[in-house]
């Protein structure tokens, strides 16, 4: 499935900007901040930094694609369910979350800021939380160095 007919079968409308930045997200193993999605955009006018602004607030909003803290008051986004395929599925299953594809954890590297989406890792909450509070995302973040920082740090250590 492409991602004109991904916003088809969800019937949204599928602009120049959106399927831009949905391939460009689509691309990538790790969350993008505005700038770098930006910069991965090919230049055209349509393409302008408040026009993705809110293309990526659009995105966000009908669970496309999520927002990812990513410390010191930035945010990066990546696909909601990846591989991209899924994302149609996974949006039509009952949840007890908001938005279930955003609930698991992410790796920061506090070195290049890059951030990874970690499924593996998910919450667990009693049915009595839940009765007393509705989840719309969780935000749960390991902090330290990606694999590239770790080897640049460790012969940079053994020079």
């Amino acid at each position: 499935m492409n991602i004109d007919q991904l916003l088809f079968d969800k019937k949204l409308r599928p602009t120049k900007a959106r399927i831009a930045v949905l391939n460009v997200l689509a691309q990538t193993n790790s969350a993008l901040s505005h700038s770098e999605i930006l910069d991965k955009l090919p230049p055209q006018k349509e393409f302008d930094r408040v026009t993705i602004y809110r293309v990526l607030d659009w995105l966000t909003k009908y669970q496309l694609i999520h927002k990812i803290s990513a410390g010191n008051r930035a945010w990066k986004f990546q696909l909601s369910s990846p591989p991209l395929q899924k994302i149609v599925s996974a949006s039509n299953k009952a949840s007890l979350f908001a938005n279930p594809s955003h609930a698991h954890a992410h790796l920061l590297c506090r070195q290049c800021g890059s951030v990874t989406c970690v499924h593996e890792v998910a919450p667990k909450f009693t049915q009595q939380v839940l009765d007393k509070y509705h989840v719309e995302s969780i935000d749960i973040h390991f902090k330290g160095l990606c694999q590239e920082c770790a080897a640049v740090n460790s012969r940079q250590d053994s020079a």
